[in-house]
């Protein structure tokens, strides 16, 4: 008998010799041939499509077409590479406009505690030049500054009006220099008394307490400018108040320390005399034929209005 399973003859066995099937059964109920196709064709017909969706779905994209990633990548790269300019002048603008930013409030800071300080000290300059500190020392060179600038824009107007030549160089310039000079000259010869009489102090505490007592001076100067278009007799005369201030600030400042504590080369009251002479004569020496010829002019018909 031949097997339908293998086509092996087996003569009358009931079972085949090489594969061991059922030759009797196979007669009576032939076997069908197993379908080539594994467990999937049992498997409903949308499993097997989603499946397959699936896989070719998941299946790498053709070598000669460039992926997402890729693209991406090569749009980046080319956007840096145009735009590597325009980025780079937008940051330094940016940042520009960040340092004009903070230096705007900063100024605006300055500007308001230097006005509270202001205020607070026109009162009773004394009594606040002995609580000053370090921290106040900025605040003494914006008066200071005040002061020689409020002083140049008096001889700028006083010479615009009687119509004098070189106004910015003689009227304002040469001004300008020389009252920064006596004030720092004050400051210097302050210092070399203190160290010649061997006291311990603080050379900024030491300029924020002079540029405390020279807050009155500041406002003699505005008033002194104001005073020019209705008399330059009031004018000249708050002028000179301003720089006598100088001379009080100097002194005061000088005194509130303990001088003649140890046994120096030379008596406090002569040292101290020996700093107004010396800034006496570089006032004089500097300002002196300006103050004098604005005087004449004030002694003068013209200058009694």
């Amino acid at each position: 008998m031949k097997c339908p399973v293998c086509n092996h003859e087996n003569g009358d066995a009931h079972f085949c010799e090489r594969c061991g099937s059922n030759l009797t059964q196979t007669t009576s109920s032939p076997t069908p041939v197993p379908n080539p196709e594994p467990a999937a064709s049992s498997e409903p017909k949308y499993t097997r499509w989603s499946s397959t969706q699936a896989t070719s779905s998941q299946a790498p994209a053709p070598s000669n077409t460039p992926s997402v990633s890729t693209q991406k990548q090569h749009s980046t790269e080319s956007a840096n590479t145009n735009g590597h300019a325009s980025a780079g002048d937008n940051s330094s603008n940016q940042w520009n406009n960040i340092v004009q930013n903070e230096k705007v409030q900063q100024a605006k800071e300055v500007s308001k505690q230097y006005l509270s300080y202001f205020l607070s000290i026109l009162a009773r300059p004394y009594q606040t030049m002995k609580t000053v500190g370090d921290q106040h020392s900025i605040n003494g060179w914006l008066t200071m500054a005040l002061i020689a600038v409020l002083s140049s824009t008096y001889f700028l107007i006083t010479f615009s009006r009687i119509g004098m030549e070189g106004l910015f160089i003689g009227g304002f310039l040469r001004p300008l220099l020389f009252t920064a000079i006596i004030l720092i000259a004050s400051i210097a010869l302050m210092y070399a008394i203190l160290k010649i009489e061997k006291i311990t102090f603080r050379p900024k505490t030491l300029v924020a307490q002079f540029g405390t007592l020279l807050v009155p001076a500041v406002v003699s100067l505005v008033l002194a400018n104001l005073f020019i278009i209705i008399s330059y007799s009031i004018a000249i005369s708050l002028l000179a108040v301003s720089y006598i201030i100088i001379f009080v600030a100097l002194n005061s400042v000088l005194f509130q320390y303990p001088l003649n504590r140890t046994k120096a080369a030379i008596d406090s009251m002569y040292s101290v005399l020996i700093a107004n002479v010396v800034v006496f004569f570089i006032l004089y020496r500097l300002l002196g034929e300006i103050i004098i010829g604005l005087i004449g002019m004030m002694l003068s018909p013209f200058g009694r209005l």
